[in-house]
Formats: structure tokens, sequence, C-alpha cells
């Protein structure tokens, strides 16, 4: 994957955060060039890494990406033009833009989160669990982000919303893992991000 945003022609600033990985990971990416390296003694949670990350931001704006191969670092390009034409604040990369229906639990449950998140934001996006959220650093920096979890993704789509940020969303490409491969998005972290929208868009 590091090696995929690397081959990117865009001028970037790549911090990677290991999540106490236990896997190998850790001396794997110690011998990895051109990169911002910073690890957690144990696992804490994709929130937690994004917040561990942003302090050591530099650049202009931020792209989340996941470590697996699900996302495709291809869609950089796209998923910037709105900013910086001008067109949106604020960009989120969808997985169902444009895509047939799909029917497996896991895509069902990411639907239900994104009509949930809707309802509570008065919005209309198609995929607030992607992991492509885009903006200024200006912006991100100000979102104050608190999740430790999977909760971070409605997090920070109930602040976008609430502070009036324009979001356009963008098609992106998605390869799913399997649950052997490594998935492990589960029924509670459905529940956490519920509770992660109402939190963040009326009390936090």
């Amino acid at each position: 994957m590091i090696e995929r945003v690397k081959a990117i022609d865009i001028d970037k600033q790549i911090i990677v955060v290991n999540d106490g990985s236990t896997d190998g990971s850790r001396e794997l990416l110690e011998s990895v060039s051109g990169i911002h390296l910073i690890h957690h003694k144990f696992n804490q949670g994709k929130g937690a890494a994004v917040r561990t990350a942003v302090p050591h931001c530099t650049g202009k704006y931020v792209i989340l990406q996941d470590g697996d191969l699900e996302y495709d670092p291809g869609a950089y390009h796209a998923l910037l033009k709105p900013i910086i034409t001008k067109e949106a604040d604020v960009v989120f990369g969808s997985r169902w833009l444009n895509q047939d229906k799909k029917s497996s639990f896991h895509t069902r449950g990411n639907k239900i989160i994104t009509w949930f998140s809707n309802l509570v934001n008065g919005e209309s996006i198609t995929d607030v669990a992607s992991c492509y959220k885009v903006m200024p650093l200006e912006y991100f920096r100000e979102l104050n982000l608190k999740s430790e979890g999977f909760g971070l993704e409605t997090e920070i789509a109930a602040k976008v919303f609430r502070r009036g940020y324009t979001v356009v969303e963008v098609a992106v490409s998605y390869q799913r893992r399997k649950i052997e491969e490594g998935k492990k998005l589960r029924l509670i972290d459905g529940l956490i991000s519920a509770w992660s929208c109402l939190r963040f868009r009326f009390i936090d």
C-alpha cells in the first residue's frame, strides 16, 4: 500500500501509524524510506491512530487512507479536485456512488449507518463509513477529533456538517476483504458509529 501511495504524482507527506501491530508490521515499516512512521505501544483503534497523526501533518490537505488494500490511492487526484477548484470544502469518497446494489451483511450495515447519519445530520450522502475523508489541514485540525475506534467516520461527518462545510462525494473503487483476510467490523462497531453520530452532532 505504501508503495502505491508513493507512486501517486502528488507532492505529499506520508504519515503511517502502526497501531500496536504484533504481526511483524513494525519491523517491515521501519525498513521503508520516505515515510513519517509513528508507533503505538498497543492497539488503540483507528480514531486514535488518526488523532496521533494530526499534530505531525505539514501539508495543505489531509487524505485519510486505510492501511489495507481495499481503497485505491489512484483516486487521490479526483478526491482533491473539488476542493482545489472551490467546488467543495470537504470531499468524501463513496464506494456506492454509481454502483450496483449489493446484499452482503457488511454492505447493508454500512448503508444503515449512512442512512442514520443522513437522518441525524439532515444530509443525503451515500457512504459515511468510507475511509476517504479529504479536506484542508486547517479544517481537519478544527474538528478536534475524540473518537478512538470506528466511530471516527461518523464523528467527522457530524462535525463537518455541523460547521456548514460544503461536502461533495467522489466515486472510488473498493475491494472488500473477507473476514479471514482480517476484516474486523462487527455489529458493535455499527452501534458505536451510531452513538458517535448523535454525540458529535448534538452533544460534544
